[in-house]
Parts: structure tokens; C-alpha cells; sequence
């Protein structure tokens, strides 16, 4: 009898034997899943904390600008800040002390806060106006329409392109209005 007892508990060790491995196979599948999800949040997060760091940058610049335009209240009354075709850097115009006029500051400031736009953000572009409606305009790339109605708030809106996303590139805006004054 106890040979029988024997062979019974043989057979149920080698049934628990394979049962563990399964278990142990189906616990290792969800930990590998487990582990992939967590390296795609990760990346989602990188990509978004990217976006949140290229936003801090516009942001950051259009309040410099604003500054610039309060430091030089001569070429803001006279409106040589808002966005213009033509507009034309002084060489070695630096600030009032270097003698600039105005106006050679004014452009200088404009074309250096360009630079820094271009420099600092993908695709940087950029435009100050007088605008009604501050939260429009759009940048595909190659055209920005400022949607600028040239009364209301002194508006800086600022355009660069936003890559977190795989299959299309998107362009981003921020858009403030500036209190000079």
C-alpha cells in the first residue's frame, strides 16, 4: 500500500512541476508587457515635456520683446515695432547710448528678437501687431497669416514647428498681448 501512496505522489509532483512553469511563463508575459507600457509613457512623456520646454522658450521671447518695447517708448509710439516688410537692422545699433535713433533701435530689437526666434525654436517666426482678436493666425511652414486687424491690443504672436507627433508635422502658436505702458 504505501508503494501505491508513493507513486500517486509522483505523479501529483510532476503535475505541479509543469502547472509552476506555466505560471511562471504566463507571470514573466505580463511583466514584459508591463515593462513595454511603461517605456511608452516614458517616451509620450519625453515628447510632451519637449513641446512644454519649446512653449516656455516662446513664451520667454515674447515677453522680451514686450521689454525691448518698453525700454525704447520713443520707437513704440511711433509704431516702428509692429511687423513691417522692409524692416532693415542699423549695423552696431545697440541701444540709445551708441546713438541710435528710435527708430534704429526699434528695427535692431526686432531683428534681434527674429534671430532669437529662429535660433531658439524649430522653425521660429514671429510678429507683433495691433490685434482685436489675439488667439488667431496661423503658420503652415511657409505662410503665416497673422490674422492682425490693426486695432486693439498690442498682440506678439509667435509660430514654430511641433514635431511630437509621427505621422504629420504641426505648428504651434502663442499669442499675447503686451501692455507696454
Amino acid at each position: 500500500m504505501s508503494l501505491c501512496v508513493a507513486r500517486g505522489d509522483w505523479t501529483n509532483r510532476r503535475h505541479a512541476a509543469g502547472f509552476s512553469m506555466i505560471e511562471v511563463l504566463v507571470s514573466v508575459a505580463i511583466l514584459a508587457f508591463g515593462v513595454i507600457g511603461m517605456a511608452g509613457l516614458q517616451a509620450v512623456a519625453l515628447r510632451n515635456n519637449l513641446s512644454a520646454q519649446q512653449r516656455s522658450i516662446a513664451t520667454q521671447l515674447a515677453y522680451d520683446i514686450g521689454d525691448r518695447m518698453r525700454a525704447n517708448k520713443l520707437g513704440f509710439d511711433q509704431g516702428k515695432y509692429f511687423t513691417a516688410t522692409g524692416i532693415s537692422v542699423v549695423g552696431g545699433c545697440s541701444d540709445a547710448a551708441t546713438g541710435c535713433s528710435p527708430l534704429e533701435l526699434a528695427q535692431t530689437d526686432y531683428q534681434q528678437w527674429l534671430n532669437g526666434l529662429a535660433a531658439a525654436l524649430p522653425s521660429g517666426k514671429g510678429f507683433i501687431c495691433l490685434d482685436a482678436t489675439p488667439d488667431d493666425g496661423s503658420y503652415d511652414g511657409s505662410t503665416i497669416t497673422d490674422g492682425c486687424t490693426n486695432d486693439g491690443a498690442v498682440t506678439v504672436k509667435i509660430f514654430w514647428a511641433d514635431d511630437r507627433s509621427t505621422q504629420t508635422l504641426s505648428y504651434k502658436r502663442f499669442s499675447t498681448v503686451v501692455k507696454p505702458w
